[in-house]
Order: C-alpha cells, then structure tokens, then sequence
C-alpha cells in the first residue's frame, strides 16, 4: 500500500477557534481604599485606628510578543519507539529549519492516540469522527483535544497511513499543506498518536496534533524563528541531500488538474503568521543546464483547497524532478506585516540535490 496522508482544517478556520485577546485578557484591579473610623468618648474608650489595607496589585500585563524558539524540551515519557521515533524526527526537522522545538502535550497525545485507533476501528481515514461510531470522543482534531484537557489556539493536525515513526514525519512534510503545518513558527506543543493496527482502507495511521495552549498566557502566545534564519523558514534547506523526486500521495490534491503522483518535491518559505507573503518570482532550475521546471505556484490567495495561511508560499514542480540532480532556487517577493502595513523585500537563493533512484 502506498504511503499517503491528509490534512486537516486549521482550527484556526472553523468555528472552535478562539482569539487570544478573550482568553488572555485581564482585568483591571480597583485598589481598596481604606477609611479611619472615629468614635467619641472618654480617651480611655478611643480604639486604635484600623490599619490602612495595602492596595492589591496590579495583574502582569499580558505577553504582547511570542516566546523564544524553544531550542530545548523535556524528554517524552509514555512514548513506545514508534512515536519517540516520530517526535524526535519533527523536532530535528523543525531546528534545522531554524524554527523552535515543539514539546510533549500528554494530554494531546491521548487525543491523538485515540483518533489513531478510531480510524482502524471504523476503516476510515480521515479527520473528521462520527457520533455514535466506536471509540469516538470528537468531530474534529480540536473537539478532541478539548476533550482530553488541552484547548488548543490555531494549529493543525496531520494525519499519514502506512507509514510510522521518523519515515511518517518525513511522508509528512514532503506534501505541501502538511509541511505548512510542520514549519509554523508558532505551535509550542505536539500530541503523536500511531497505531499499529490495520484495516481494509487503513494501515497503521500516524496523527500529529500541533497547537498552543489556550490556558497559558505566556506559552499561549506562541514561538518566534531562531534569529539566524532571518525570519524566513525554507524547505528543502540549503545544500540538503537525497530529497525525494515527487511531492507524494497528498490529499487533498494541491494541483486538481494534475495527477498528484506526477507532482515533484514542493519548495517553499515560511514567514511569521501575522505576515503575508508574496512573490515576484520563483524559479527552480536545473543546475547543470540552467532550464527552469515548471512549477504551480501555491499561496493562500489561489489555493484551490482552502488550507494554507497567508505566511505560506510553494512552488510545486509539475513532474518529478530527476534524481541524483542538483537544483536551484530563486525566490524575489516580500512579505507584509499585516498590523502595521510595513512590508519587506525577500529575496533568496538557494540549492538542494535529490536523491539517486
């Protein structure tokens, strides 16, 4: 059975998603105003006056600016070597990417796990559950970790079949849409769930759930890029070796037009989510003759499938690239604060070579 995985709805587009400013605000505190009583009679009868309350203080303001990339996280505890496997592997993939770690949520893990063994259990892979049917415990990705304790703010799941441990990840953020999720700067946590089991139309499903904790104030605020990335999250990375020729079994199709099969290795730039990227032009070429490949380019304003954030941008080549071939990349664009207007000019280049077939 062929590798394949699916990407579900950002929660930050449904209905489940909540904004920081209600979960994290705060109020003002009133300070208490003390008063002196008096009472008239003999000295021996004045009582000594009540001591002033001390003002309560005011509340921490709220965190206005993501954390520090996480360069550091607790080990995992809990995990067999299969999902040891596939957390150790994003995590080198997010460092190498110049993004933060992401750590362990025990509490998304058991929403993941459960979503893992549901899907073999109903011979169904997808990420949406269905009341009443065995072992369900919520429609989507959100509804379940909210069930398991953890209140997610943004993020995503990710789910492949017939794959497991570091090769599942690595199935993972080869597609254009689930690497989109992989390479957010702003998730601080993961839950991993894998199952072993197998059905007709299922075989042993990894799911990763990434998001930040609606419960936190600080680490809910999410995590900027490492600083010597320059704001700027690329994949393949510079002088990568033995990257897959073809983009994978991805659903949904990234191209409806085209055969997805047919589809090579995307290229693509992460931005900060309150920016929005844009691009002159993005080529990829063949090193050694110099000849462009054709490519989709694929942002959130032409996606046919609705998933990919405004901080997101790929070039998805239209056949598989050759193997043992050594590519170039030449990005010019900018990317635009959203907040303030201020825009910025990118402009990057870069090679990878692909592996030998």
């Amino acid at each position: 059975m062929d590798s394949f995985a699916e990407l579900g709805s950002p929660v930050r587009d449904t209905a489940r998603c909540r904004s920081l400013g209600a979960l994290f605000s705060l109020a003002a505190a009133s300070a208490l105003a003390g008063a002196l009583v008096a009472c008239g009679g003999g000295d021996d009868d004045v009582p000594a006056p009540l001591p002033t309350p001390a003002p309560s203080p005011a509340p921490a303001p709220a965190p206005a600016a993501p954390i520090a990339a996480q360069l550091a996280v607790p080990t995992p505890v809990g995990y067999d070597a299969d999902r040891l496997a596939a957390f150790n592997r994003l995590n080198e993939i997010r460092l190498s990417a110049g993004l933060g770690m992401l750590a362990q949520s025990t509490l998304m893990d058991q929403a993941a796990q459960a979503h893992a063994a549901w899907m073999v259990a109903n011979d169904s892979f997808t990420h949406d559950e269905v009341a009443g049917t065995v072992d369900f415990t919520g429609v989507n990705w959100a509804e379940r970790d909210e069930a398991s304790g953890y209140v997610p703010v943004e993020g995503d799941e990710l789910i492949a079949s017939a794959s497991q441990g570091a090769a599942g990840v690595d199935l993972l953020v080869n597609g254009v849409y689930h690497r989109a999720g992989i390479l957010a700067f702003e998730p601080v946590d993961v839950g991993i769930g894998w199952s072993a089991g197998i059905s007709t139309n299922v075989s042993t499903p990894l799911v990763l759930d990434l998001a930040r904790p609606g419960t936190d104030a600080i680490r809910g605020r999410g995590q900027s890029a490492q600083a010597s990335i320059g704001g700027l999250a690329i994949w393949p990375l510079d002088g990568a070796r033995d990257v897959p020729v073809r983009l994978g079994l991805e659903i949904p199709n990234p191209v409806p037009g085209e055969d997805v099969l047919s589809l090579g290795t995307p290229v693509s730039i992460t931005v900060d989510e309150g920016k929005t990227i844009s691009s002159l032009s993005f080529v990829i070429a063949n090193r050694a003759t110099g000849v462009a490949v054709p490519a989709q380019l694929l942002t959130n304003r032409n996606d046919p499938n609705h998933l990919l954030p405004e901080s997101f941008i790929a070039a998805i080549p239209l056949t598989t690239l050759a193997p043992g071939t050594t590519y170039t990349v030449a990005f010019s664009g900018s990317a635009l604060e959203r907040l303030s207007d201020a825009s910025e000019r990118i402009n990057r280049s870069w090679s990878f070579t692909t592996a030998a077939q």
